[in-house]
């Protein structure tokens, strides 16, 4: 009975950690300046918060963008959507790809603000080390659709190391 009793908190325990602590699918990976086309609808809908669990996202899906740099990196982020109804949520992580990793960028409209579907241009405070870096794109409000097509444009400079070099 006790091992049981033991058996039931672990498996309860589990399933309440994971609604807490999500992991989330890269939609692309970026190593190089530029823009990027994408929309967020029905992308990574356990991903229910970001930025350390603090911003909520609302359900509808959220993009995520791994964007790898090197030292010396100095990058500048912009989101613009085309779908009415959809106010981009920025957001950028050199943690782990994860809903409790700490947003060094999080930027948000209102409903109500005009001009919401652009936000940005904004910058990573401190700028990123190298390694892999994350950016997540969502809608935080509830109105519908509360996802769509947006276009991120990556400015700067990303510095990477060059791994591996073969001529055939």
């Amino acid at each position: 009975m006790k091992t049981s009793i033991y058996a039931l908190a672990l498996v309860a325990g589990c399933a309440f950690a994971g609604s807490a602590f999500s992991q989330c699918t890269n939609d692309t990976t970026l190593t190089a300046t530029g823009s990027f086309a994408g929309n967020t609808c029905g992308k990574n809908l356990a991903l229910l918060s970001i930025c350390g669990g603090g911003d909520g996202t609302n359900g509808a899906g959220t993009s995520v963008v791994q964007l790898n740099v090197g030292n010396g990196a100095n990058i500048q982020l912009t989101v613009v959507s085309s779908t009415s109804g959809f106010n981009p949520e920025l957001a950028y992580t050199t943690g782990a790809c994860s809903s409790l990793s700490a947003c060094s960028v999080d930027d948000t409209k209102t409903i109500a603000e005009p001009g919401s579907l652009t936000v940005g241009p904004d910058s990573p405070a401190p700028q990123p080390a190298a390694g892999n870096t994350f950016i997540f794109i969502s809608d935080l409000n509830a109105e519908a659709p509360g996802c769509g097509a947006y276009n991120l444009t990556v400015a700067g400079t990303l510095p990477v190391k060059l791994q591996d070099f073969s001529v055939q």
